[in-house]
């Protein structure tokens, strides 16, 4: 199979992640959030999971950066947000912390709150599968799943740059997934832009029917099928307007700016 002809419901019935977070991420890359794809699977396994995500529908055109292969630039991640399009950024590290620790580091000197903005973290790794009878064989797994806080402000005007999210992990005993992002939903809710009530629909929804999908159960026989049953989505409520924050967005802001790079990546 190649990369390019992997799919969201291919992966959820080779067992990298289970239709719940599956979910969960269609509806985050839709929702305009960029990926990171990490872990220590090989690259050809980080690139089909980051391609097979991109290319969830609505169609949009989407680019793969591979932070292994050239430095990152905060020009080459802002063109492609402020331009629509779908981001995906491949980077070899065992963890997140480690992730976030090469792409603030000297290679590629991304300001920390650059990287806040990319949102979803998908780590991937190899795995011996022990839970399935016969011989013990390997999986690909998305090991963890987290979701990134950009730097926000609080009502006191104060910077806050909380710490990442976890929203899934694998059980390596049962080959299951724990599910955490009940815990940011009202977060989750807003970054695309849907009431949380919807978001939690969303995500019942369309797990369901990814796994009538890969059951070959009848219903849409397509996710540009799953899309077009779906009721209109429910916009997150209007929020006080909140007070600009200080800090420099490098991604979206039109003009360039120094930024501290002395600041640690968040852990």
């Amino acid at each position: 199979m190649s990369e390019s002809s992997v799919t969201l419901p291919d992966l959820v019935r080779d067992g990298v992640l289970d239709a719940d977070l599956a979910a969960l991420v269609w509806l985050l890359v839709e929702g305009g959030s960029p990926v990171i794809v990490t872990g220590l699977a090989p690259s050809s396994d980080r690139e089909t999971v980051a391609r097979a995500v991109l290319g969830l529908p609505p169609a949009t055109p989407g680019t793969v950066l591979d932070a292994d292969r050239a430095p990152l630039t905060v020009a080459a991640l802002a063109a492609s947000m402020r331009d629509g399009e779908r981001l995906a950024v491949m980077v070899e590290a065992p963890d997140l912390r480690t992730a976030l620790t090469r792409l603030t580091g000297d290679a590629h000197e991304l300001p920390e709150d650059a990287v806040r903005r990319l949102g979803l973290v998908l780590v991937l790794e190899r795995v011996p599968l022990v839970a399935r009878p016969g011989p013990i064989g390997d999986g690909l797994r998305v090991r963890a799943a987290h979701y990134l806080r950009p730097a926000e402000r609080d009502p006191q005007g104060h910077v806050q740059r909380r710490p990442p999210a976890v929203l899934a992990t694998w059980r390596t005993e049962e080959d299951t997934f724990d599910d955490f992002s009940w815990g940011v939903a009202p977060e989750l809710a807003d970054r695309v832009d849907r009431s949380q009530a919807d978001l939690e629909e969303a995500i019942a929804r369309r797990a369901l029917a990814l796994r009538r999908l890969v059951a070959g159960q009848p219903g849409p026989a397509t996710l540009e099928e799953v899309l077009a049953a779906e009721p209109p989505r429910v916009a997150a409520p209007a929020h006080p307007v909140a007070t600009p924050s200080p800090v420099h967005s490098p991604l979206t802001d039109p003009q360039p700016h120094d930024h501290d790079r002395g600041t640690p990546p968040v852990h």
